[in-house]
């Protein structure tokens, strides 16, 4: 018991912290479509809210001119038609999950997630 709460007291005072997180932090598709359109897609989850006017949004959008960047589009900037909100199908609570390790998004349609859409065009 001492050499467990000496562990945390060293770890604490090191600086180190310890994250578990089996979610990866960005899901996200990218469609280039013809004439400059795209159509970006990333997920949310408790963490990545679907808010518009949050700091969540805020991060996707870094996301979105990142992705834009690696595809090599939209140099002179780019404009937002449309943003929605998919939430797929959500299954209750006490349902069997059918989750397989395989498949980690088996068990993805279960409270605050979905996919944040975005369909623009280049400048």
């Amino acid at each position: 018991m001492r050499a467990a709460a000496l562990a945390s007291i060293i770890l604490a005072l090191s600086g180190i912290t310890i994250i578990s997180c089996s979610e990866p932090v960005r899901v996200q598709s990218f469609i280039p479509g013809a004439g400059g359109n795209f159509t970006y897609s990333v997920q949310t989850n408790t963490i990545m809210t679907p808010n518009d006017d949050g700091a969540a949004e805020v991060i996707r959008r870094e996301w979105l001119a990142e992705t834009l960047g690696a595809e090599r589009m939209c140099n002179g900037g780019y404009v937002i038609n449309n943003r929605q909100l998919v939430v797929p199908p959500q299954r209750p609570a006490l349902a069997p999950t059918g989750y397989t390790p395989a498949n980690a998004d088996s068990a993805a349609n279960f409270g605050n997630t979905g996919y944040v859409v975005y369909n623009g065009a280049c400048l």
